[in-house]
C-alpha cells in the first residue's frame, strides 16, 4: 500500500525532475528516494519516472499519480486544521439558512458581530423558507436556521429570538398613509399581498386567521411570490399587507408601514434552530449575535411607534 511519506517524495521530485535537487530537497539521499520510487512503480505495475543522464521526466501513470497526490497532500493539510479547530472548539465552516425578510437587517448584524467575535469562521448564507431550512438541518445540510415554525422536529435545539410586531404595509398615497397608527379592520375590503400558502402554510393560515378575527375580509387575495415581488405590489399600489416586523424598510418612499396594536400577533415565533450536538465557538456567537440583535430591532420598532 502506498504511504503518505513515498507520495510526498514523489511530488518532490516532479518539481525538480532530478533526482539530486529533490533528494537535497527532501534531506535524503539518491538511492533512498530510487528506492521509494522503484517500490511505487512496484505497486503501480509500470514505470513513473524516466531516467535519462541529464533529466527525469514523468510517464504518463507518473502524472497521473502526482495528480492525485497532491489533491490527497491538499486534503490532509485542510483535514488537520479542520480538526484543530473541531479540538479548539471551532468550526471551519458554518452553513446558516434564514428566511428572506431577515436577509436586509438582521441577518448583516449577526454575521458582523460573529465574523467580530469568531475571525477565523468560514460562514456561508442561504435564504430559504423554514420548511426547507428545517429539513436541511435534520439532514445536516445546515449548522443553524433562523426561521419562523411553532415547532421543533426531534433532535434539533430552539431559541426562540422575538414574536415579531406586525405593520399594516399600504402604498404612500393610500388614504390610510398619513395616520399614525392603524388597525386590521381599516383594511377591510382591500386586496391582500400575500406569499403563496406553500411558502409556509402554517404562517399563511395564522395570519388569515388573525385578519379574520379582526372584522377584515379581504376584497381577494394577490399571490406574490417573495418578500421583494410583495414589496414592489405594495409600492405599487396592487393591494396592501399585514407585514411583521422584518419587512418593515422605513427608507422607502413608495411604502408606508403603520404599526398595529402591540397586543396582536401571529402564533409563529422567529426562531433560530440548530443542532443541540454542535456546541462550537462560533455556533455559540451566532447565537449570542442573534438574541441581541432581535432585542435591538424590537427596541427600535418599540421607539418608532412611540414617536409622534
Amino acid at each position: 500500500m502506498m504511504n503518505i511519506r513515498d507520495l510526498q517524495y514523489l511530488t518532490v521530485l516532479a518539481d525538480e525532475l532530478s533526482f539530486s535537487r529533490a533528494a537535497d530537497r527532501l534531506n535524503i539521499s539518491q538511492p533512498t528516494l530510487s528506492q521509494t520510487v522503484r517500490k511505487l512503480e512496484r505497486l503501480i505495475g509500470g514505470p513513473l519516472v524516466e531516467r535519462t543522464t541529464r533529466r527525469s521526466r514523468l510517464t504518463t501513470a507518473g502524472e497521473t499519480l502526482v495528480e492525485g497526490s497532491r489533491q490527497l497532500l491538499a486534503d490532509l493539510i485542510r483535514l488537520e486544521q479542520v480538526t484543530r479547530d473541531a479540538a479548539a472548539g471551532r468550526t471551519a465552516a458554518l452553513r446558516i439558512g434564514a428566511v428572506n425578510p431577515a436577509m436586509r437587517l438582521l441577518m448583516p448584524r449577526i454575521l458582523s458581530s460573529v465574523r467580530a467575535e469568531v475571525p477565523d469562521v468560514r460562514m456561508t448564507l442561504h435564504p430559504m423558507n423554514s420548511h426547507t431550512q428545517l429539513r436541511q438541518l435534520i439532514d445536516g445540510q445546515l449548522e443553524a436556521g433562523i426561521l419562523r415554525s411553532r415547532s421543533t422536529p426531534p433532535g434539533l435545539a430552539v431559541d426562540t429570538l422575538m414574536d415579531e410586531p406586525l405593520y399594516a404595509a399600504v402604498t404612500s398615497s393610500h388614504p390610510l398613509a398619513t395616520r399614525g397608527l392603524a388597525s386590521i379592520a381599516d383594511l377591510n375590503d382591500e386586496d391582500f399581498i400575500m406569499a403563496p400558502r406553500d411558502r409556509n402554510p402554517a404562517f399563511y393560515d395564522e395570519l388569515l386567521r388573525l385578519v379574520t378575527d379582526s372584522q377584515c375580509s379581504p376584497r381577494r387575495i394577490v399571490e406574490a411570490d417573495d418578500m421583494w415581488a410583495q414589496l414592489a405590489m405594495i409600492g405599487a399600489g396592487a393591494g396592501v399587507a399585514v407585514l411583521p416586523l422584518l419587512f418593515v424598510d422605513h427608507t422607502r418612499d413608495d411604502i408606508t408601514f403603520l404599526p398595529l396594536d402591540r397586543k396582536l400577533g401571529l402564533g409563529l415565533p422567529l426562531v433560530l434552530v440548530y443542532a443541540p450536538n454542535s456546541p462550537t465557538a462560533a455556533l455559540t456567537a451566532v447565537r449570542r449575535a442573534a438574541r441581541a440583535e432581535a432585542e435591538h430591532l424590537l427596541e427600535a420598532s418599540s421607539r418608532q411607534s412611540t414617536e409622534p
